[in-house]
């Protein structure tokens, strides 16, 4: 599969918000929580040993605050991105967070989806994972809706493969076979072609005469998806203007 899982490791105390985290992440294939830390010295330890993409933390922890975490983690080569998700809202302690080295800095309560995409954004999230946002932007949902994203990240790496060649990865996750992976994929076809939303006729470059086929809806989310993860390297500044309004 093409684009591994964006590894996150969360650094907070509350034992709710690592729940809430788990279970957010749990069911979203393009992460993967690979560590949990309740406090700085032991965020600090886990960062090493766990080589994270992202650390998610708060910045009330005990021992170490946040404040120090940033600050020792900043002065360490290659570190992670860094967003954090705190109930202090002093624009000082933010402007301060920032300074040591957090990319974003939320305010509780957050929409776990909006630290979602930030969080692709920041790593360069997987083509499956855009293809989903993308799929879900047009109403898509089901099984068709996972096997279609599972064949577009396997399209990346070639775009000239068999559709029996893409498929096979989610057919053996999800045991299932050929046929009901063409089925779903096809039902999901065409519910979008009914639907006709202008994300899908933006997809398909104007709304196709009749359903398209599998392979060419395939090809279209494939492109859609890798244009988008591409996107991901968008300037700072834009990716601020957008989170923080």
């Amino acid at each position: 599969m093409t684009g591994r899982p964006v590894r996150v490791l969360l650094v907070e105390h509350d034992p709710a918000a690592r729940l809430l985290w788990e279970n957010f992440f749990a069911a979203r294939r393009e992460f993967s929580l690979c560590g949990w830390a309740r406090d700085g010295w032991a965020g600090l330890e886990a960062a090493a040993d766990e080589d994270p993409d992202a650390v998610l933390m708060d910045l009330v922890l005990p021992g170490m605050d946040g404040l120090e975490f940033l600050r020792t983690l900043k002065r360490r080569e290659g570190r992670p991105a860094v967003v954090v998700a705190s109930r202090i809202s002093g624009s000082q302690v933010i402007q301060r967070a920032l300074s040591l080295g957090a990319d974003y800095y939320f305010v509780k309560p957050v929409r776990l989806q909006a630290v979602a995409e930030l969080l692709q954004a920041l790593c360069g999230g997987s083509v499956e994972g855009y293809a989903r946002q993308i799929l879900l932007e047009m109403g898509g949902r089901g099984l068709g809706l996972e096997a279609a994203c599972a064949a577009a990240a396997e399209l990346a790496g070639d775009r000239t493969m068999l559709l029996k060649e893409a498929y096979a990865p989610f057919i053996r996750r999800a045991h299932t076979s050929y046929g009901c992976v063409e089925k779903n994929i096809r039902e999901l076809t065409g519910k979008l072609q009914a639907g006709a939303t202008p994300a899908y006729r933006l997809l398909m470059g104007g709304l196709p005469a009749a359903r398209p086929s599998n392979g060419a809806f395939l090809q279209c989310l494939c492109r859609a998806a890798l244009e988008r993860q591409a996107a991901g390297a968008e300037r700072p500044e834009i990716l601020r203007q957008r989170y923080f309004p």
